[in-house]
Formats: C-alpha cells, sequence, structure tokens
C-alpha cells in the first residue's frame, strides 16, 4: 500500500502538466452541479483558518453583490455538508454577504488530490496573505503525515522556505494580528522570529510608529543582540537632532526627517 508520499508524488506526474481543477471538473462521470444553502457549505479541514483582506476583495464582492456567484464552487461531500475545495473568496464573500444559496460543482475529490491541490495552487495566490500558508502546512504535518519535503516539491518551494513560513506560528499573537491585518510585511515579520517573544511587540510597535524597514529592523535587532558601547550617546544625539541613526560594524547611516535638519548638521560638521 503506498503511503502519502507515494501517493502525492504520483500525483505530480498526473497533474503538473494541466490545469488540475479542469480535470477534477471533467474526470469524475458521477458529478453533479446544483445551488445548495451557504449554510450546508463551509471551509475543508486543511483550509478551515483561511482568511482574506476585504479590502482585496471590493471588486469581487461588488460582483457578487450585484450577481450573485456566477462560476460554481467546487465542493466535495462530506457527512452531509459541502467542503470547498477551489474557489474560497467567492465561499469567504457569499458568507459575508450572507447569501441563502451559491452554485456548486459537486465532485469525488480524495485527501490525497485536495493536499496536492492547495500546495500546487498555493503559489499562484499572489493575494493572500502568508500565515494562510502557515496554517495550512501545520495542518498537513500535524493531521496528514505530509513531510516538509513534499510540501516543497510539490509547491516549488525550498525546504528552508517551507520551514520560515511554518516558523510564523511562533510569533507573539498580536504580531501576528499585525501580518494578518497587513500592518507588517512577511519579510519584517520574520525578522522579528530573532528576538524573544515577549519582546516582539516592542519591536513591532518601532516598526509601525517609524515605518521601519526590514534593513532598518535587522539592524535595530542586531544592535539588541550586541548594542554599540555608545548605544546611550546615540539615542541621545538622535532625540536632539531628530533624525535616525544606524550602525553597523564599519558603516554609521544618518537619516534626517527633512533637508533643514540635514544642512544644520552639515554646517556643524564643517565646524569641525
Amino acid at each position: 500500500m503506498k503511503n502519502r508520499s507515494e501517493k502525492l508524488r504520483s500525483l505530480i506526474e498526473k497533474y503538473e502538466k494541466g490545469d488540475i481543477i479542469s480535470t477534477i471538473a471533467k474526470e469524475y462521470s458521477n458529478s453533479r452541479n446544483e445551488m445548495v444553502s451557504l449554510n450546508l457549505v463551509k471551509f475543508n479541514p486543511i483550509s478551515k483558518h483561511q482568511f482574506f483582506s476585504d479590502a482585496r476583495l471590493k471588486d469581487l464582492t461588488e460582483s457578487i453583490k450585484k450577481n450573485g456567484v456566477m462560476s460554481p464552487i467546487l465542493v466535495r461531500e462530506r457527512d452531509g455538508k459541502f467542503e470547498v475545495v477551489n474557489g474560497y473568496k467567492r465561499f469567504y464573500v457569499a458568507k459575508k454577504l450572507r447569501l441563502k444559496e451559491i452554485p456548486v460543482a459537486i465532485r469525488e475529490v480524495s485527501d490525497d488530490v485536495l493536499i496536492y491541490l492547495i500546495l500546487s495552487r498555493g503559489n499562484k495566490k499572489l493575494h493572500d496573505n502568508i500565515l494562510n500558508k502557515t496554517y495550512a502546512y501545520q495542518i498537513l504535518i500535524d493531521d496528514y503525515n505530509v513531510t516538509r519535503k513534499d510540501i516543497a516539491l510539490i509547491s516549488k518551494s525550498s525546504i528552508s522556505q517551507v520551514t520560515n513560513i511554518l516558523r510564523l506560528a511562533n510569533l507573539d499573537e498580536e504580531v501576528r494580528i499585525a501580518l494578518k491585518k497587513e500592518k507588517i510585511s512577511y519579510g519584517q515579520a520574520r525578522v522579528l522570529l530573532g528576538v524573544e517573544r515577549q519582546l516582539q511587540v516592542e519591536f513591532l510597535n518601532k516598526i509601525i510608529d517609524k515605518n521601519l524597514s526590514v534593513r532598518e529592523i535587522e539592524n535595530l535587532v542586531k544592535e539588541y543582540k550586541s548594542p554599540s558601547p555608545y548605544v546611550d550617546k546615540i539615542k541621545d544625539y538622535e532625540e536632539k537632532n531628530n533624525c535616525k541613526i544606524t550602525t553597523t560594524e564599519k558603516n554609521i547611516t544618518i537619516k534626517f526627517n527633512d533637508k533643514e535638519d540635514l544642512d544644520l548638521f552639515l554646517e556643524k560638521l564643517l565646524k569641525y
């Protein structure tokens, strides 16, 4: 009997050269399309933590509000209800608008095919929040015996990329909420993994208040771990001269808020 890894790899050969959704839609003779009550539809167990930015779904929301869900949502039947296999955003918007019924295409989709579908199409969803992958990957590993190697292979990622995405679950809850609400980026969140959980919120507030770049955050974390002997003097200078100073082993960068502060600094510098 094939294990999960063998089954998933056999699906790569079957589906990677074509569109898996089209193939699923065509290959089952006992399939059907119908209108069903929205109350009978739910996310599948792997994608149960899916969420989306309402701002990014503005056009889709307006379309569904005006015309309803035009294209059937691909589902599979489980225990008298229907699990979404493809069409998460349409389903999300339909729930938000409290539609009574939605069109669905009911197909027999195994766990292995569902796993392959989620992983193979994940990188094409450019506007999805990175945490959707974090939660889905963790469920696949914990509940479906999918290895990081398989996740990397099917999603066309490196194992280190998969590991970094999984590590986001270790962020402080407040930081994860900020990432979920897109107040910070994936790159900024990754840097915060380098500090203790109890200090991540302190760094988070600095990132948001000062709109720090990934490089600036990296320098801030580096300074925290190996503080400069001049850190107190630097902070004092920043406050008195309305500027931001970043230091590395060989460089110092001073960023002023406006040209007048820069001119004043240059005048002082020329006097030495």
